[in-house]
């Protein structure tokens, strides 16, 4: 193998990660705060609709939230829990739990504020609706009369009324006679949604959608007649109702403006003054005049799950030129008005992740290029990736933010994916057995392909990526190649039209019947295909346990790699070497000469099915996914993992690396973006060196400057056992020697015993101290350090060091007599109540721990 000149790959961290902020439920929006709150595992979270992140969690442990409501400045909420109790949470940078009180004798099925922020609504299960003061926590009203649960309650926007909805029942409660003051039932099934449209200054009407396909207008002056009756054909799940003020002026000043609700907008001669927008299980978004109840204008739901929508809402109640829809998907979309077009998308909660693949961008260098241009040529970085979740509709998301845009046209689910090696186009197939290529960077589709009597199971665009820039240019004018293979257990090879060509059909796109290649590829269900980066091979896996190569792009069998005990789920070829690995579901990852067809390592550390490999950028590592959701790093010379990386709860379906840059995703909905923390680790570890070096020439100084206790505190906290063991003996063993057996330091010794200790420590002084300059005259003519008191200077923890160091040096004969001495100088200091150094060592306080020593 060739040898790889850039360094190994030691560590990865994760940048980002996506989880999910909505798993269903109420969602509320705060237009002061630009808030989106939901519900996601019940918990609240609170979303910015600009930046399509979680920014902050309520959540309450062991007492799940049910529901929810935000006052109108996004200061505070409002929420109701499992437990029965309603709490008041404070929004501000950190959440904060205000007060917690017991609300009804039942689970709270809904609440909301007024206009002010003032009073808090709620109905329950017991068929019951209070209002609550917010600033006292008391209850205000107590409505009864319903015969079902109350599940919605709204304050009226202009006046103090309070409208709760039970099953197909509605009432109009005045709270400053505590009334019931209107009752309207026309609704021949439950009521799913309301809202207020606004007619004047402060008169306003109720508008509510059910599940009989009706949608009922109803006036909230004198008796609460019904003004009109709109069938609307589908069950509705969510009404809104936006005032036309704005949007027909929008529409007349701007001709740019285009479609059936702008043109509406400009023809009305009178329009009303709110529009109603219904939502239900036809997909479809409908608009409607509430003056003669006919439809307006209809736009198809860029949802997945069939486009079945949830729940619609105005992001802009003044001016009506914002809204969002929620799907069975789970997503939400920002659309504006009155072009009704999706402005964004926010990835509210993905299923299993079952592909995700970076797109890459080509930086090229400024310098004029020329024939014979040696340099390395391009930069390549990744700030998108395609995911694809467990649904038709495919996602390019941003690495930043998670902010996606979806790829509309399947009419299945998809479970396969590749992009072109220059980031321009996007392949996907699925279970409708179609192909489809989309531009990466309009999200539009350019060209379809039709053949395969199976799932799409894998794709692969050619690899061979251009030097210069007009290398480039030349390969936009050639035809594109791009291998499918299919559940069908063929492979084909396909060839489309240019890029060129593609950009002049984008929106429309072209059709692709007949492939150039057909070959029967396994003799099962093909699982993973993928072309050779020169462009001279193509490798493919399948449940067969077979790995086999062919010739690219003329389809013909060169050899087969046996070995594996297992389906194959992943090939993939080394940029540096003529080799390919595969991941099998018997646990390992093998390596494979192209040259014989034999294999070469063997990859053994994952306990479940493998289920993707990846070469990392320097051809000399592989990177693993795995059954056991964990991600495994290979040196492919010595066969090690290299790091293990947990992130991941369940399974691992997908990775995908490009340079320093690795994408994630598995079965537990999880988004990860990792970065390679190598350089980072190296440069922390060549400081922590440094800083070590720092500390033990500064023992050394603190040694030379007399400061003995100082240093020996240091050398203790430093874990220095050698340096502790020196200035023990060059300073404190005869003085501890003479306390000990003299009973008194200071009483004077015949000359004969001074000059042979001082004979001796002039023995034990190491070279070392002497280079330092500490020559044992130096240090007798030191003051000599009191042991006690520094034994009574360290702390609880530096005790508890202390001890377990002389416990390990009591073991060793030559070191015995030091630790004895030493610890017998801390029995003497420490009192009997500082029990924690005894426990370290296992025994307890006393006359125990002396038996140890003695």
């Amino acid at each position: 193998m060739a040898t790889a000149a850039s360094s190994l790959s030691e560590a990865w961290a994760v940048d980002a990660r996506h989880v999910g902020c909505f798993t269903g439920g109420k969602v509320a929006f705060c237009e002061s705060s630009n808030l989106l709150g939901c519900l996601c595992d019940e918990e609240l979270h609170l979303v910015d609709s600009s930046c399509k992140e979680p920014t902050r969690r309520v959540v309450q442990e062991g007492d799940g939230v049910l529901t929810f409501a935000i006052d109108h400045l996004g200061l505070n909420a409002c929420t109701s829990h499992r437990s029965g109790l309603l709490r008041h949470f404070t929004l501000g940078e950190k959440i904060a739990l205000a007060r917690s009180w017991r609300g009804h004798e039942q689970v709270v099925a809904d609440v909301s504020f007024d206009a002010t922020g003032a009073l808090v609504a709620t109905g329950s299960v017991d068929r019951t609706a209070k209002v609550w003061d917010f600033q006292g926590y008391f209850c205000t009203h107590n409505f009864k009369g319903h015969a079902g649960i109350v599940s919605l309650a709204r304050f009226h926007p202009a006046k103090l009324q309070l409208v709760t909805i039970a099953d197909t029942e509605v009432r109009l409660w005045d709270l400053e006679s505590s009334q019931c003051i209107g009752i309207m039932k026309d609704h021949l099934a439950s009521i799913s949604s309301m809202c207020f449209g606004r007619v004047k200054t402060q008169l306003f009407e109720l508008v509510t959608g059910g599940r009989d396909q009706v949608v009922n207008v109803w006036n909230l002056q004198g008796k609460c007649s019904l003004v009109r009756s709109i069938p609307v054909f589908e069950h509705v799940e969510g009404v809104m109702a936006v005032p036309t003020r704005h949007l027909r002026q929008q529409c007349k000043e701007h001709t740019i403006f285009r479609g059936p609700f702008a043109d509406w907008m400009r023809q009305e001669k009178e329009p009303p003054a709110f529009i109603i927008f219904t939502v239900g299980n036809k997909g479809a978004i409908r608009a409607w005049n509430p003056l003669d109840g006919k439809q307006v204008a209809s736009h198809d739901s860029p949802h997945a799950a069939k486009g079945e929508l949830r729940q619609i809402h105005c992001l802009d109640t003044a001016k009506g030129t914002k809204m969002v829809t929620i799907g069975e998907d789970l997503n939400f979309m920002m659309w504006s008005l009155p072009e009704f077009e999706v402005f964004s998308h926010i990835m509210g909660h993905n299923e299993e992740i079952v592909h995700v693949q970076l797109i890459p961008q080509i930086a090229w260098p400024q310098e004029q290029e020329v024939e014979d241009s040696t340099t390395k040529g391009s930069l390549v970085t990744a700030d998108r990736f395609v995911c694809i979740a467990n649904d038709e509709h495919p996602r390019v998301v941003s690495c930043e933010g998670f902010g996606a845009a979806m790829l509309r046209g399947h009419t299945d689910v998809v479970i396969s994916c590749d992009v072109s090696v220059d980031g321009a186009w996007i392949a996907t197939g699925g279970k409708d057995q179609v192909i489809k290529v989309w531009s990466a960077s309009t999200c539009e589709l350019a060209c379809t392909c039709s053949g395969h009597a199976g799932d799409v199971t894998a794709l692969s665009f050619s690899k061979r990526r251009p030097r210069t820039l007009r290398a480039a240019s030349q390969q936009e004018q050639l035809p594109m190649l791009l291998v499918s293979v299919s559940q069908d257990k063929t492979m084909k090879v396909w060839e489309i039209p240019s890029a060129k060509e593609l950009g002049k059909v984008l929106g429309t796109g072209t059709n692709v019947k007949k492939s150039k290649v057909t070959v029967l590829a396994h003799s099962k269900e093909v699982n993973d295909v993928l072309v050779a980066p020169n462009n001279k091979l193509m490798a493919s896996g399948g449940q067969d346990k077979l790995v086999r190569i062919w010739k690219f792009p003329e389809g013909d069998l060169l050899g087969e790699c046996k070995g594996h005990r297992r389906g194959i789920w992943c090939v993939a070829f080394s940029p540096i070497d003529q080799v390919v690995a595969s991941a099998s579901g018997d646990a390992t990852v093998r390596l494979w000469n192209l040259k014989d067809f034999r294999a070469i390592r063997s990859f053994q550390g994952h306990s479940s099915a493998v289920l993707r490999v990846a070469f990392l950028s320097n051809g000399m590592q592989l990177m693993t996914s795995s059954v056991d959701g964990l991600l495994k790093l290979w040196h492919i010379r010595t066969a090690e993992c290299a790091g293990t990386f947990e992130e991941h709860s369940s399974k691992v379906w997908c990775i995908d690396v490009c340079g320093n840059r690795m994408v994630s995703g598995g079965a537990d909905s999880k988004i990860c973006i990792w970065r390679d923390t190598t350089q980072e680790m190296e440069k922390q570890r060549q400081d922590e060196k440094a800083d070590l070096a720092l500390k033990d020439s500064r023992i050394a100084l603190l040694v030379r400057e007399g400061k003995v206790e100082a240093a020996l505190t240091l050398a203790l906290d430093l874990k220095r056992p050698g340096q502790m063991r020196q200035i023990l003996l060059d300073h404190t063993m005869d003085v501890v020697g003479r306390k000990m057996f003299t009973g008194d330091g200071d009483k004077a010794e015949p000359e004969s015993q001074r000059g042979q200790r001082k004979r001796n420590k002039a023995k034990r002084a190491t070279p070392k101290a002497k280079e330092n300059g500490v020559c044992a005259k130096d240090k007798e003519e030191s003051t000599p350090i009191d042991l006690r008191r520094w034994v009574l200077s360290l702390n609880v923890e530096q005790l508890e060091r202390l001890v377990e160091l002389l416990e390990q040096w009591n073991s060793n004969r030559r070191m015995a007599p030091l630790a004895q001495m030493t610890f017998a100088t801390l029995l003497l200091s420490v009192t009997a109540t500082t029990t924690t150094p005894s426990r370290a060592c296992g025994h307890q306080p006393g006359q125990v721990v002396c038996s140890v020593f003695f």
